[in-house]
């Protein structure tokens, strides 16, 4: 055999084996799951006060309101000393916002009190929030409305108070002592409970909490395709993050996580992504620079279902 045969049968050979590894990685074999991932998470804040849902607050300890030109001013000085007071005795401050439809707390007044089924008559007496998201952490109070149509008759604005507290998330109790007993009497006062209920929810400053809610994965050979669920579990929309994929040797891929609203979610579907064939555990890391409410909740990992 003349050497330059040789030498051709070498260069095939080398091609043919080539061809038969590539071949070999990426033959379709059988898909193979990874264990499914679902947070289980569950709120460790446990206020011990006596709300409508768990851990009520408004997303930032500084809180808007506005009372209606339909308030008289007798009215409309009582619920400013109401305020007041509830201000000076805990850590959340409040403050009139001009724009009445921009305020968090909406205050409202009439001189009739108006019958259950009529429109207007808020479930939780004349007060309480009328907008809420149930977020894990956190029951997130986006706007509240107060009905001042009764005459306050005692020195101190208890009938303000008790509704504010309501719009607060607070509901009643069974103490006639209380400012929040259903039957007003003047001597009622604000309960250290509620005092401390509110230092307690209000002491965690307004964050978002972005975290991985749900992973589904699944490869085939060495091709890698999941759904991921990213949440906002926090007090605070969250700016763009950044997601990692990795295995036990390198970065995979990462892919750019858009801004995210309280209490809601992005998913992600990838499919076809190149790991090692090997790989037998996938980390989903999320990259975010700005404050959390919890860090920890960020990074996970998923490992391979036995054959």
């Amino acid at each position: 055999m003349k050497l330059l045969d040789f030498l051709i049968l070498l260069v095939l050979f080398c091609l043919l084996g080539g061809s038969v590894y590539l071949l070999y990685n990426n033959l379709p074999t059988e898909p193979m799951n990874f264990e499914n991932y679902e947070f289980e998470g569950k709120s460790e804040l446990n206020s011990n006060s006596i709300q409508f849902y768990s851990n009520m607050r408004y997303r930032d300890r500084t809180i808007s309101f506005a009372i209606s030109n339909s308030c008289d001013e007798k009215t409309r000085s009582n619920a400013l000393k109401a305020f007041s007071m509830i201000d000076e005795k805990s850590i959340i401050t409040f403050y009139e916002e001009k724009t009445f439809s921009n305020a968090e707390i909406t205050i409202l007044c009439s001189d009739i009190a108006p019958k259950p089924e009529e429109e207007g008559h808020f479930v939780a007496g004349e007060g309480g929030p009328s907008e809420v998201i149930n977020n894990t952490n956190f029951a997130v109070i986006f706007s509240g409305r107060v009905s001042l149509f009764r005459a306050n008759e005692c020195d101190e604005p208890i009938v303000a108070i008790h509704e504010i507290l309501h719009a607060l998330g607070f509901d009643h109790n069974n103490n006639s002592d209380s400012i929040m007993y259903p039957l007003t009497k003047c001597a009622q006062k604000i309960d250290d409970y509620i005092i401390d209920s509110i230092n307690l929810l209000y002491k965690f400053d307004s964050v978002s909490d972005i975290l991985i809610e749900k992973v589904k994965a699944q490869k085939i050979g060495r091709y890698l395709g999941f759904e991921v669920t990213i949440s906002n579990f926090g007090l605070k929309d969250s700016n763009s993050a950044e997601l990692f994929i990795e295995t036990d040797e390198e970065i995979i891929k990462s892919f750019e996580i858009e801004s995210i609203e309280i209490g809601t979610r992005r998913i992600l579907t990838v499919e076809n992504l190149r790991i090692p064939r090997d790989s037998s555990i996938i980390f989903f890391k999320l990259k975010y620079p700005e404050p959390e409410l919890d860090k920890n909740n960020n990074n996970i990992e998923v490992k391979l279902l036995p054959a």
